[in-house]
């Protein structure tokens, strides 16, 4: 565990000019987390910039601030690069480049393979999400938390915790959360925006996924596949395939759910959701990725059928 929380607090109150990213496709943990940051330093004075490679997904956008996530912006006027949610340098994609011109960078996540990247660090994989970091972060400075701070707050949590579902739902979030709600979040207006406002599209995109519903490991692997020409004719971004991979986990018999998704080059990205006796981050980490004992990802080169092999038989060496 990193925990260099006195030190980013002063650098919080010392320096003036702000950059904040996370990882590529980013979901609630990283956008909840990045703009409750945000919202906070500009609350004492500070500049502070959301720079993502990715936009915000759909079912995000209502979230405060969202509005002002920039994907394009040049570094060097910026005084701290902060990275939040993020195991490795290059998952922040192509804004690393500018993330790189800031003089110093402030490492905050909760991934257990996170590579202590940065110049101070925040890292603890006990916590629930990386917007509880972030919470440390505001408690430590006494910088209130207002209605638009908790709701980012709150969606960091909700969402990584699977709806407070998953085994890292621990006490804290639930007592972070209840503060949350406290400070005016409307816990159901909240979950209709973030899992009940789907498009048809999504929904047809769904379907086209479940349909390539594969087994391994006699039974106790289940994946799914996604194609570019999917996400083409549902007229869907990535990011509308967040949660898809929770349905082969949801299956009896199942250890290990993976979804396979093709990005161009020959390269597929990986997702793996363990439902606990598995450690995934392990079998991530063997193909140069990373993550939670519980869900991590990687990326690993086709064809698809080489692919997969590849991936089975790591995780078949895992399996109980």
């Amino acid at each position: 565990m990193g925990n260099d929380l006195e030190a980013i607090c002063r650098v919080f109150r010392e320096r003036d000019r702000f950059l904040i990213a996370c990882h590529e496709n980013p979901e609630g943990d990283a956008i909840g987390s990045e703009l409750a940051l945000a919202l906070a330093l500009r609350k004492i004075g500070k500049t502070a910039t959301v720079l993502n490679s990715d936009p915000v997904p759909g079912n995000l956008l209502f979230l405060p601030g969202a509005d002002t996530v920039r994907s394009e912006e040049d570094g060097s006027g910026y005084d701290v690069a902060v990275v939040l949610d993020c195991g490795s340098p290059e998952r922040t994609g192509r804004v690393g480049a500018e993330l790189r011109k800031c003089p110093l960078t402030v490492n905050i996540d909760h991934h257990l393979t996170n590579g202590r990247h940065g110049d101070y660090c925040l890292i603890d994989p006990e916590a629930a999400a990386t917007g509880v970091l972030i919470y440390r972060v505001l408690a430590a400075m006494g910088i209130p938390v207002d209605r638009s701070i908790a709701v980012n707050l709150y969606v960091s949590i909700l969402t990584d915790t699977g709806s407070f579902r998953y085994s890292n739902a621990n006490p804290e979030a639930f007592r972070i959360a209840g503060e949350m709600i406290g400070h005016g979040v409307d816990p159901w207006g909240v979950s209709e925006k973030v899992y009940e406002s789907q498009s048809r599209e999504r929904i047809g995109l769904l379907g086209r996924v479940l349909s390539s519903l594969e087994f391994a490991g006699d039974g106790r692997i289940a994946a799914i596949t996604t194609m570019r020409k999917d996400l083409d004719e549902f007229r869907s971004k990535k990011d509308s395939l967040e949660g898809f991979i929770n349905y082969p986990r949801s299956i009896e018999g199942v250890e290990v759910a993976v979804s396979f998704r093709e990005e161009g080059n020959d390269e597929f990205r990986v997702s793996f959701r363990s439902k606990g006796r598995v450690d995934v981050s392990r079998i991530a980490a063997g193909f140069g990725g990373g993550g939670h004992r519980n869900a991590s990802g990687c990326s690993v080169p086709g064809p698809l059928p080489d692919a997969k092999r590849r991936v089975f038989e790591a995780l078949g060496k895992a399996l109980p």
